[in-house]
C-alpha cells in the first residue's frame, strides 16, 4: 500500500517571514501500528519547534529537527500533534521533510512523507493587487544548434499574492537544465514536464527560462493555473510557430507580443482513496471484499492502480467521509484526494485554488 497504510495530513504554513509564529498540526492515521514509534521533522534553518501537542510522546528538538518518540504507541487510530514554529532573522525558505518509523507485525517500517516547501514571505503588505489587467504570457526560443536552445516563458497580468502555476509540457527532449525560475516556491521535473508553483506570486513580470537539449521545442505548449476573482482559471501557453523555431543559431529569433490569454474555468474536487495495489482489482471486488456499498472508482498510475469513492467541491465534507470510512470500514488508511479538471494535483495545491483551509 501506499506509504504503507500511513495517512498524512497537515496545515504547514506556505511562507513564514522572520520573526513570525505559526502553530501547525499533524494528523497520522496509524492504522494497525503497534509498540514503539518515532516521528520526526526536519526544518530549514532559522525555524524553531515548540510543542504544542505531543500525544503522549516524548519530545526533543535539536540542529532543527523534532522528535515525537512512543515507547508504546497510545491505544487510538489516529494521532495529532502540534508544534509552534518560529522563525528567527537567518531563516531564508527551506524545505520541510518528515519521517515516520513503526512496528508492524513484528517488523520495523520506515516511511517518508512528500516533502513541503517553506517559504521566506517577502511580499510587501503595500503591494496593490492587480484585478483588471489581461494576463499575458510570451514564449521566447534561442537555438544554439538543432533541437537545442534556451527557452524563455514570461507572465504578465497575474494577481499578486495569488496562487500561480505553470506546467510546461516539454515532449521529447534529451535533457533539460533551469536557468531561471521566477522565484517560484516548488520546481519539478517529471514525465517530459517542468512545473512551477507560486503560492504567492510576485508582483511584476515572471520570467522562466531553461535549456533543451535534443528537443522539439516547436511541439512545446503550457498551461499556467490561478485564481482571478475567486475563480480557479486554467489559460493555456501556446506553442511556438514553426516558422520561428530557427535551427540555426545564427538566425535571430523574433520576440513575440504577450498574447491575451482566454480563461477556462477549472473543476477542483475532492475525492478519498481507500486502497492502492500494484496488480489490478475489479472495483465490485474491493466492495464485496469491504462490504463498501458506495461507488469505487479505478485510477491507474505508473505501477498502482488506485481506488477512490466521493465527490466533494469543499474540502472539509472529504474529510468528514474520510473519518466516516476509517470508523464504518476496514480500508487500509483511506485519505483524501484532490482533482483539477479530472487530472490528480496535490490537496495542497487544491486547497490554494478554491481559498478553503485544511482541516485535521
Amino acid at each position: 500500500m501506499k506509504n504503507a497504510g500511513i495517512v498524512q495530513e497537515h496545515d504547514l504554513p506556505s511562507s513564514l517571514a522572520p520573526g513570525d509564529s505559526y502553530t501547525t498540526t499533524w494528523s497520522l492515521d496509524i492504522y494497525n501500528c503497534e509498540g514503539f514509534a518515532r516521528f520526526q521533522v526536519q526544518l530549514p534553518e532559522g525555524v524553531d519547534a515548540e510543542p504544542v501537542e505531543t500525544a503522549r510522546a516524548s519530545y526533543s528538538f535539536e540542529e532543527g529537527k523534532a522528535k515525537f518518540i512512543w515507547m508504546e504507541l497510545p491505544p487510538q487510530r489516529t494521532l495529532q500533534i502540534s508544534l509552534k514554529l518560529t522563525a528567527d532573522e537567518s531563516f531564508n525558505g527551506g524545505t520541510v521533510t518528515q519521517w515516520f518509523s513503526f512496528i508492524r507485525n513484528g517488523s520495523r517500517k520506515d516511511v517518508e512523507f512528500e516533502p513541503h516547501h517553506l517559504a521566506k514571505s517577502s511580499m510587501p503588505e503595500a503591494t496593490a493587487i492587480n484585478t483588471t489587467a489581461d494576463l499575458g504570457v510570451t514564449r521566447d526560443w534561442t537555438p544554439t544548434s538543432r533541437g537545442s536552445g534556451t527557452m524563455t516563458v514570461t507572465i504578465t497580468g497575474h494577481e499578486a499574492g495569488q496562487f500561480l502555476k505553470l506546467t510546461e509540457t516539454l515532449g521529447k527532449h534529451k535533457a533539460l537544465s533551469v536557468l531561471e525560475d521566477g522565484g517560484c516556491q516548488i520546481r519539478d521535473a517529471f514525465d517530459g514536464k517542468l512545473v512551477c508553483i507560486w503560492q504567492a506570486a510576485p508582483a511584476g513580470a515572471i520570467t522562466v527560462k531553461y535549456t533543451l537539449r535534443g528537443g522539439e521545442p516547436e511541439k512545446v505548449t503550457g498551461t499556467i493555473a490561478t485564481i482571478r476573482d475567486a475563480e480557479a482559471l486554467e489559460f493555456e501557453v501556446a506553442a511556438l510557430e514553426e516558422s520561428t523555431v530557427d535551427q540555426e543559431p545564427t538566425v535571430a529569433v523574433p520576440d513575440p507580443a504577450p498574447q491575451r490569454q482566454e480563461p477556462v474555468k477549472q473543476e477542483v474536487a475532492f475525492r478519498v482513496q481507500v486502497l492502492a495495489t500494484h496488480s489490478a482489482v475489479q472495483p465490485q471486488t474491493v466492495k464485496r471484499i469491504y462490504a463498501f456499498p458506495g461507488e469505487i472508482r479505478q485510477e491507474h498510475d505508473a505501477e498502482w492502480h488506485k481506488y477512490t469513492t466521493g465527490y466533494h467541491t469543499n474540502y472539509r465534507s472529504a474529510r468528514d467521509n474520510r473519518v466516516d470510512l476509517s470508523t464504518h470500514h476496514n480500508f487500509p488508511g483511506p485519505f483524501v484526494t484532490a482533482y483539477r479538471n479530472e487530472k490528480r494535483i496535490t490537496v495542497q495545491e487544491a486547497l490554494l485554488l478554491t481559498k478553503q483551509n485544511w482541516i485535521p
